[in-house]
């Protein structure tokens, strides 16, 4: 009787693939906060909007039926701008119209409201303008690099203008460097796109430095 050849153990797992487990366990993680938050939220938000309409239809009192209208048009205000956050979350909605530079000047709002921290802006104006893809590439390793972090006192984004078709991009903060699987998330992510990435972590240099081909010179 023929011996069966025993099989080949299983190859051990590489950054990379760790980086790509740790992306799609974040992308369920979001997947499911906004699940959450539209069942939750904005569904309990439209089943108010439903109610105190059907109470205003009924009211013959001229004031309560202001009140419950008043009511109506702060719950829509309140559910459009979660709406508009969740939007943001999933896709910043300046990337596809007004670039890079308009979406991280967008972001540094919610920097802002998470940290408590007015993030310094260094943009050049015009601002460069880059392929789609590139941008959109580009906005999500400043996301990637900062979604850890749970505590930032300072945080620099820089956006130069184009020079011989490239433009680069840094980020600066003083919170720990990008651990090894945030910094193989990175890489594997700036690879995918051809882009250009460095992670320096060492004192005096931007965490996050990276070249995008500009689709023009300035």
């Amino acid at each position: 009787m023929t011996a069966r050849t025993p099989p080949s153990p299983a190859p051990a797992p590489s950054a990379t693939t760790d980086a790509l487990r740790e992306l799609y366990a974040r992308q369920e993680a979001e997947r499911k906060q906004v699940a959450r938050a539209l069942h939750n939220e904005i569904g309990q938000a439209l089943s108010a909007i439903k109610m105190s309409a059907h109470l205003a239809g009924d009211e013959d009192d001229a004031a309560q039926r202001r009140q419950d209208l008043d009511d109506i048009v702060r719950i829509a205000d309140d559910t459009v701008a979660r709406l508009r956050d969740l939007y943001a979350d999933l896709r910043p909605p300046q990337i596809d119209t007004l670039g890079l530079a308009a979406s991280l000047r967008g972001e540094a709002e919610r920097w802002q409201a998470r940290w408590g921290v007015t993030p310094r802006l260094d943009l050049a104006d015009p601002a460069p303008r880059f392929p789609a893809a590139i941008e959109l590439a580009a906005f999500r390793l400043v996301q990637d690099l900062l979604l850890p972090l749970e505590r930032v006192t300072t945080l620099d984004v820089r956006l130069s203008s184009a020079r011989a078709g490239i433009a680069t991009l840094e980020v600066d903060h003083d919170a720990a460097p990008a651990d090894a699987l945030t910094a193989a998330l990175l890489h594997s992510r700036a690879q995918a796109s051809g882009l250009s990435l460095r992670l320096p972590g060492t004192a005096g240099t931007p965490r996050l430095r990276v070249a995008l081909p500009a689709a023009e010179e300035d």
